[in-house]
């Protein structure tokens, strides 16, 4: 009877979302608000803490040597909003992926398959089913959506070539939805971000969060805590487990109005890993 509920509750929940984690919540409670003097230095000096923690925290996963500038925004939602009010190329990007960017605004559209050279937004893990995709032979310009890192075990991405932007975010991996945590990273100065950094415009109170998770957790320790549960419940509702730890993905009919593309529906685990 309550595999039946949690499958009612699948079909039901049009998003996908990391479960609250009690450690991480009590860790919040340590961190005080944050308000230092703008133009001290000091919220800079924090912000580049950040940075050199992050590089060596993702390191097994991606190599961020070549994006040399780096900037915190209220979340991968921020990145995609200060990409888009700045972009004046079109973009394209796969069938089933994130789709707010085009949601906002912009010239952005859907493909089965990559045009080659025109600009290429894309998520890994992806947005569809939480797993990690292949990145080789894409030689377009490229805007890397990585939101789902910290979800994930340890599997490597290599960003192609000419990838110009690379996304994280606090929300997807540690439950901070509520915190608007991300990072960007770039090659060259971010039209908006490069502006607001010079002037220390960002939240410093989620700067200290960021650092509190980066300094108290690895980049897989959710995952390695959530990953059994996860297989289990994905065998006894017929499921199967995706690379995130609270993503289900499925063929089956009965799951078809959760579909993004390839017949696949994306079904989230979230209060079902609660509860278990």
């Amino acid at each position: 009877m309550k595999n039946n509920a949690y499958k009612r509750l699948m079909k039901k929940t049009p998003w996908v979302q990391c479960p609250p984690i009690d450690s991480v919540q009590q860790l919040l409670t340590t961190i005080p608000v944050t308000n230092y003097t703008r133009g001290s230095g000091i919220a800079t000096e924090r912000l580049n803490d950040l940075e050199s923690l992050y590089r060596e925290w993702v390191k097994d996963i991606i190599d961020l040597s070549e994006f040399t500038h780096c900037y915190f925004v209220n979340g991968v939602t921020d990145a995609i909003n200060q990409w888009v009010a700045t972009e004046t190329r079109t973009w394209q990007y796969l069938q089933g992926d994130y789709e707010y960017a085009n949601m906002i605004g912009g010239d952005g559209y859907s493909v089965n398959e990559i045009k080659p050279e025109q600009l290429l937004y894309i998520s890994n893990p992806a947005c569809e089913t939480g797993n990690f995709i292949s990145l080789d032979n894409i030689d377009n310009p490229v805007i890397l959506d990585c939101a789902y890192i910290g979800s994930t075990g340890i599997q490597r991405i290599t960003p192609p070539k000419n990838t110009e932007q690379v996304w994280f975010s606090f929300s997807k991996g540690w439950g901070l939805i509520g915190q608007r945590s991300g990072l960007v990273f770039t090659k060259e100065p971010h039209r908006s971000l490069h502006i607001m950094k010079a002037v220390e415009g960002w939240n410093y109170t989620s700067v200290e969060t960021a650092i509190a998770i980066v300094e108290n957790y690895d980049i897989d320790t959710v995952y390695n805590q959530y990953k059994q549960k996860q297989l289990d419940m994905c065998a006894e509702l017929d499921v199967t487990p995706s690379d995130c730890f609270f993503i289900a993905n499925s063929t089956h009919p009965e799951y078809s109005m959760r579909r993004r593309a390839n017949d696949i529906a994306r079904l989230d685990l979230s209060t079902i890993l609660q509860d278990k």
